[in-house]
């Protein structure tokens, strides 16, 4: 597989939500159908030129909305292809900025503990 163009490491969005971003489109183009295999994580992660925990926490995205679904042993399968209407854009602005948030918060979080230790 080649690498793509996701994630665009310029984008001040988290490289796992750009990934999940990609993946909801390529269901809703019909790329994946309702029922159909995903590639595995570490074909994902050649794809997009990234660590595998960051296909990980793009396929949570993904299994959080409903959209896939892993099975153990087999994989993980497309469970539901997303609706054509998409939530407003002042939504998603609003999601985006509520994850980048988050992250910075987690981020920070971790810093603070590093320094509490020393």
């Amino acid at each position: 597989m080649n690498v793509v163009s996701v994630p665009d490491f310029s984008n001040p969005r988290a490289a796992y939500l750009q990934i999940a971003d990609d993946l909801r489109r390529e269901v809703k183009a019909g790329r994946f159908k309702a029922g159909e295999r995903l590639p595995a994580r570490r074909q994902l992660a050649q794809r997009y030129g990234v660590a595998i925990e960051t296909v990980r926490r793009a396929l949570d995205e993904l299994a959080h909305e409903g959209i896939i679904g892993a099975q153990s042993t087999r994989g993980t399968y497309v469970i539901k292809v997303p609706d054509r209407a998409e939530l407003p854009s002042e939504l998603q602005q609003v999601i985006s900025e509520v994850r980048r948030l988050a992250e910075r918060l987690e981020s920070l979080e971790a810093r603070v503990k590093y320094l509490e230790s020393q």
